[in-house]
Protein backbone atom coordinates (compact mmCIF):
# COMPACT_ATOMS: atom_id res chain seq x y z
CA UNK A 1 0.00 0.00 0.00
CA UNK A 2 1.25 3.78 -0.25
CA UNK A 3 0.18 6.59 0.85
CA UNK A 4 -2.91 7.37 -1.08
CA UNK A 5 -4.52 4.03 -0.35
CA UNK A 6 -6.01 5.02 2.81
CA UNK A 7 -8.41 3.16 4.62
CA UNK A 8 -11.23 5.51 6.71
CA UNK A 9 -13.32 3.91 9.27
CA UNK A 10 -16.29 3.32 7.57
CA UNK A 11 -15.45 2.28 4.16
CA UNK A 12 -16.33 -1.08 2.77
CA UNK A 13 -13.00 -2.88 3.05
CA UNK A 14 -13.40 -6.46 0.98
CA UNK A 15 -10.08 -8.78 1.68
CA UNK A 16 -9.54 -12.07 0.30
CA UNK A 17 -6.67 -13.96 1.56
CA UNK A 18 -5.04 -17.04 -0.21
CA UNK A 19 -2.13 -19.96 0.21
CA UNK A 20 -0.94 -21.73 -2.46
CA UNK A 21 -3.20 -20.67 -4.85
CA UNK A 22 -6.53 -21.53 -2.91
CA UNK A 23 -8.63 -19.02 -1.35
CA UNK A 24 -8.84 -19.67 2.85
CA UNK A 25 -10.61 -16.32 3.44
CA UNK A 26 -13.06 -14.30 2.00
CA UNK A 27 -13.70 -11.06 4.12
CA UNK A 28 -15.42 -8.10 3.99
CA UNK A 29 -15.70 -4.96 6.90
CA UNK A 30 -16.93 -1.35 7.71
CA UNK A 31 -15.27 -1.10 11.00
CA UNK A 32 -11.37 -0.67 10.72
CA UNK A 33 -9.72 2.85 10.13
CA UNK A 34 -6.21 1.62 8.98
CA UNK A 35 -4.38 -1.40 7.77
CA UNK A 36 -3.03 -2.62 11.15
CA UNK A 37 -6.70 -3.12 12.35
CA UNK A 38 -7.80 -4.82 9.27
CA UNK A 39 -4.53 -7.59 9.58
CA UNK A 40 -5.15 -7.96 13.30
CA UNK A 41 -9.23 -8.82 12.18
CA UNK A 42 -7.34 -11.69 9.52
CA UNK A 43 -5.17 -12.87 11.80
CA UNK A 44 -7.94 -13.44 14.48
CA UNK A 45 -9.91 -15.33 11.83
CA UNK A 46 -7.14 -17.48 10.55
CA UNK A 47 -5.64 -18.86 13.59
CA UNK A 48 -5.51 -22.92 11.94
CA UNK A 49 -3.14 -21.27 9.18
CA UNK A 50 0.39 -20.87 9.35
CA UNK A 51 2.46 -19.31 6.21
CA UNK A 52 3.15 -17.13 4.09
CA UNK A 53 -0.39 -15.93 2.26
CA UNK A 54 -1.27 -13.13 0.10
CA UNK A 55 -3.83 -10.44 0.89
CA UNK A 56 -5.91 -8.75 -1.91
CA UNK A 57 -7.54 -6.11 -0.08
CA UNK A 58 -10.55 -3.79 -1.96
CA UNK A 59 -11.26 -0.42 -0.79
CA UNK A 60 -14.93 0.25 -2.64
CA UNK A 61 -15.68 3.72 -1.01
CA UNK A 62 -12.25 5.13 -2.27
CA UNK A 63 -11.73 2.88 -5.56
CA UNK A 64 -8.39 0.93 -4.77
CA UNK A 65 -7.39 -2.51 -4.79
CA UNK A 66 -3.89 -3.69 -3.49
CA UNK A 67 -2.00 -6.82 -2.41
CA UNK A 68 0.04 -7.55 0.49
CA UNK A 69 2.30 -10.84 1.76
CA UNK A 70 1.24 -11.76 5.33
CA UNK A 71 2.89 -14.00 7.44
CA UNK A 72 0.69 -15.92 9.89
Amino acid sequence: MNKTNRIAYGDRIYARVMKNGRTILDFMTESVSNLSELITQLRNLMTDFRGMVMIHIRNYHQGWGAQRLLMV
